[in-house]
């Protein structure tokens, strides 16, 4: 993003939403007594909110966490009628493992918390050849033990780690305002994060390939290369901000 258009940076103040905006409106905010609008940089280039995201993410948590009290259920309710359990036992296997052997993430707290998951995890879906083969031995009863104990010791515990990521996911959103002038106007964008400040000289600065231009995916963008690493990035084009000021 051009830097001679920026102001200050901030922790993204309280958003009153204003009706009938446009979608990459999210609202206005009051920064220090002055009243601005705050464009969503996100919606604006096609992409997901930062806070749908979040919400989405939450919402799978909570679906993988009612997915093992389900299975722990179905799989109970096999020991005591003697049926089949069709259901995935491969920890790797279930929607939450495939999901967790996929995800990744730079927060420490969260990731310490989802690698405590990967015990319990796996100790209840073991329960499954357990249990059966108890069951298929004639201890009955033995199995049905087995799985109260599980369900009171590992899914407890996994449910509270669910919990407890879906706290820290909540405690650590924290998007930031970058607040920009275009000529008398004076508004603000809500991104992410702020990776670095610095010079890309205009040797480095190419524009985007007419191909990518043409289909779409490149009309607010030029390409960049970082002075140290020589890191190839992408630039926000002055029109993009001249467009996001323009909106009423």
């Amino acid at each position: 993003m051009p830097s001679e258009h920026v102001r200050e940076i901030v922790i993204l103040p309280d958003v009153v939403a204003v009706p009938n905006v446009p979608p990459e409106i999210r609202g206005v905010i009051n920064l220090r007594g002055k009243v601005m609008k705050l464009v969503d940089l996100r919606i604006k280039l096609g992409l997901p909110s930062a806070k749908s995201e979040l919400e989405e993410l939450i919402q799978l948590l909570h679906d993988r966490e009612k997915d093992h009290h389900n299975w722990l259920t179905e799989l109970e309710t096999c020991v005591r009628e003697r049926k089949s359990f069709r259901l995935a036992r491969d920890p790797h296997a279930c929607k939450f493992g495939l999901w967790y052997d996929r995800y990744q993430t730079d927060n420490s707290l969260l990731k310490m918390t989802l690698k405590k998951m990967d015990a319990p995890h796996q100790m209840i879906h073991a329960a499954a050849d357990e249990a059966l083969q108890m069951t298929e031995g004639g201890d009955h009863e033995g199995a049905v033990k087995l799985l109260a104990a599980r369900r009171d010791k590992e899914l407890a515990a996994l449910v509270r780690l669910f919990d407890d990521a879906r706290r820290i996911l909540r405690e650590n959103h924290r998007e930031l305002a970058v607040v920009l002038t275009r000529g008398e106007k004076r508004f603000a964008i809500s991104i992410d994060q702020v990776e670095a400040v610095e010079r890309i000289p205009e040797e480095g600065i190419e524009p985007m390939s007419a191909a990518l231009v043409e289909q779409g995916a490149g009309g607010h963008w030029q390409i960049g290369k970082r002075l140290k690493t020589n890191q190839t990035i992408l630039l926000l084009d002055e029109s993009l901000l001249g467009s996001a000021s323009a909106i009423n």
